[in-house]
């Protein structure tokens, strides 16, 4: 429930395998802060096993702008 967390983020994913292979999704996610949210986003985004990349990631309270 994202109204818990302190930071709001909108996530561009691209779908490397699966139904959405080769499409670009956004979704809202919440952390507890925009440095945490930058940790998972990377984290995902090396981890080979993960069926996507966090290609970008937007602060929705503060616009602060992270590509991986």
């Amino acid at each position: 429930n994202m109204q818990h967390y302190a930071t709001h983020v909108e996530i561009t994913k691209y779908h490397l395998k699966g139904n959405l292979e080769g499409t670009k999704t956004t979704e809202k996610m919440g952390f507890v802060n925009w440095n945490n949210a930058c940790e998972w986003a990377g984290g995902v985004t090396m981890h080979l096993e993960c069926p996507y990349v966090v290609l970008e990631m937007r602060d929705i309270n503060t616009g602060a702008v992270e590509n991986f």
